[in-house]
């Protein structure tokens, strides 16, 4: 499911966009303001963002301007909603990198079409991006504290402190994210271990690597060796004995 990011301060408005595009599947994240707007992208990476010009603080034209600094976030497609006709606006936002511009009030089937368009375009990129980063290695599929995987074909950027485990999945591996949310990626379990460069990720089985920051208890597991118990996640996870000593090294004195 694709995320969009509203920025729209007239409740009416956000409102009547966010119901419109839920009904048609899409994840909706909302906000009133181009600086909250600004944090959310930084944080959550939509796939697209929906913003109003004229807004309270930051406006839309600064958000994006902002936005477009960062590479990560600078090619997020980004739609401008305005109620002002004027030339001179157009150009301004194009100028700053806009992907399309719809005036209000809006055609909701307008927008619907502009976001699929949008929405394909990224996904273009994304694959050749995923594409060519596989020759220059992890540096290309890390960016920051994000990583670059497909979910279920589709391009997507995920942040590392959101994974709480990854398990084998037959040639692919299970990505389990902290709203328990899991996503089957291309990536094998010896591919993360050379993607990830945190040391909060440690393997605790053939079959399993955890994030150290989810555990919430380790327990006895009969004669077979250990459990863990993640945060946020239901059920345990089998930790072999060969993996145990590493575990109680990171954790020393607090299991």
């Amino acid at each position: 499911m694709n995320t969009i990011l509203l920025v729209e301060d007239d409740i009416a408005i956000r409102e009547m966009i966010r119901k419109f595009l839920e009904l048609n599947h899409f994840a909706v994240i909302t906000t009133s303001n181009g600086k909250e707007g600004l944090l959310i992208t930084q944080k959550t990476l939509p796939d697209i963002i929906i913003s109003d010009v004229i807004m309270p603080g930051m406006d839309g034209f600064e958000m994006k301007r902002e936005l477009g600094k960062n590479e990560l976030t600078s090619t997020i497609p980004f739609i401008f909603l305005t109620s002002k006709s004027q030339v001179n606006d157009f150009r301004k936002g194009m100028e700053l990198g806009a992907d399309d511009y719809l005036f209000k009030p809006v055609v909701l089937e307008d927008l619907k079409k502009i976001i699929n368009i949008q929405l394909a375009k990224r996904e273009k990129l994304l694959k050749r991006y995923i594409s060519e980063s596989k020759k220059d290695n992890k540096k290309e599929v890390l960016q920051g504290n994000h990583v670059l995987i497909k979910d279920r074909g589709i391009p997507r950027f995920i942040r590392l402190d959101s994974i709480a485990a990854i398990l084998a999945e037959d040639k692919y591996s299970k990505v389990i994210l902290e709203n328990n949310e899991k996503i089957i990626s291309t990536y094998t379990l010896k591919g993360w271990e050379k993607i990830l460069t945190s040391k909060n990720f440690v393997r605790i089985h053939r079959t399993a690597i955890i994030n150290i920051d989810f555990i919430d208890k380790v327990d006895k597991w009969f004669q077979r060796g250990y459990k863990v118990t993640l945060k946020k996640i239901p059920g345990s996870f089998e930790i072999s004995r060969r993996y145990y000593s590493r575990i109680i090294q990171l954790y020393k004195g607090e299991l």
